[in-house]
């Protein structure tokens, strides 16, 4: 049997384009989205996929498509990654307001990261739908499937992958030495915002990898959404489904519990890179630390995230990214 080093939910959502009426087939998604929640652990992961699809299975040959890079775009409380997923809203300097519609939820499953054959794998296989549809083939999701997973040294310049780096602590960044990708025999080196991932399709069988996923998953339980709230289509019956949910609007003043759920007021109440994403909700693009801080106070954001936000260095933030980087140089 392999060597376990994590398990746990896994979960898979698609973010249709801004304004996208209608989502017929891989060129309507803006984004695709893995959710990684180890089994016993209050942190759970949400991950960005380089090109909107898994790689492919290839058996036999080596094809452009068997190998992605995927990036994690946020950590924190599970119920944290679930308001990230909700609809958003934004203001733009030269398109004005903008929405786009929440994440549509694309498979849940269980998951197991393991060494074997002298490098690590990550395996899944769902729970739901019970058969893959046009929506989990266009998004690369099958049945069951495995992957040669390493991690990328942050200190090391790779071609073709973001430029965002995790902020480490020594111990970890040690295990690189002067290699430019490393296996995952600890679990904590996915545990920090910004840090890439290389996927290399290996099995469409479970068998070959000598491994057991068991058990069940619960999407909607563990992320803490209302699934009466949230398209099932591609979950159930593997259909392409579009958004249908509206940005939540501004709690009243001191009510900070409406709209957890959803994206709301809750979760603005921590330092987290979800709730400094929450306090800064409607914030024109490009701005200046100065602006950051009026608006989150706008938004009646806690005194902890105005500390950290007073940390950001002085310079122009032209988007959300730019955001997310600034949270990692502070910590």
């Amino acid at each position: 049997m392999a060597d376990h080093v994590e398990k746990g939910e896994i979960y898979f959502f698609y973010r249709p384009k801004v304004n996208a009426a209608k989502v017929q087939s891989l060129d309507d998604v803006q984004r695709l989205h893995v959710v990684l929640v180890p089994d016993d652990r209050e942190a759970a992961r949400l991950l960005l996929v380089g090109k909107k699809r898994l790689p492919e299975i290839v058996k036999g040959k080596p094809k452009s498509t068997a190998r992605e890079w995927m990036m994690v775009d946020l950590t924190g409380k599970p119920k944290s990654i679930g308001e990230a997923l909700a609809p958003l809203e934004y203001e733009t300097k030269t398109r004005g307001e903008q929405e786009q519609g929440e994440a549509i939820p694309a498979g849940e499953g269980r998951y197991v990261i393991f060494e074997h054959s002298n490098s690590s794998r990550l395996a899944y296989r769902l729970t739901r739908p019970s058969k893959p549809g046009k929506a989990q083939q266009e998004l690369g999701i099958l049945a069951e499937a495995s992957f040669v997973i390493s991690v990328r040294n942050p200190s090391l310049d790779v071609p073709g992958f973001p430029e965002s780096k995790p902020n480490y602590p020594k111990r970890l960044q040690n295990k690189f030495a002067d290699k430019r990708w490393i296996d995952i025999d600890d679990s904590q080196l996915l545990d920090y915002e910004s840090v890439q991932l290389l996927l290399i399709g290996a099995h469409d069988d479970l068998g070959e990898e000598d491994v057991t996923i068991s058990g069940k998953a619960n999407l909607f339980r563990t992320l803490g959404l209302k699934e009466q709230e949230w398209p099932t289509e591609a979950l159930e019956g593997g259909r392409l489904a579009q958004p249908h949910m509206q940005p939540e609007t501004h709690a009243p003043a001191g009510d900070r519990s409406k709209g957890g759920e959803r994206g709301g007021k809750a979760a603005s109440g921590t330092a987290s890179a979800a709730g400094i994403a929450q306090a800064l909700k409607g914030v024109n693009f490009p701005c200046d630390k100065a602006e950051l801080i009026q608006q989150a106070k706008a938004n009646r954001a806690v005194d902890e995230v105005i500390e950290v936000l007073n940390a950001f260095p002085d310079r122009k933030y032209e988007t959300v990214a730019d955001i997310q980087k600034a949270v990692g140089e502070v910590r």
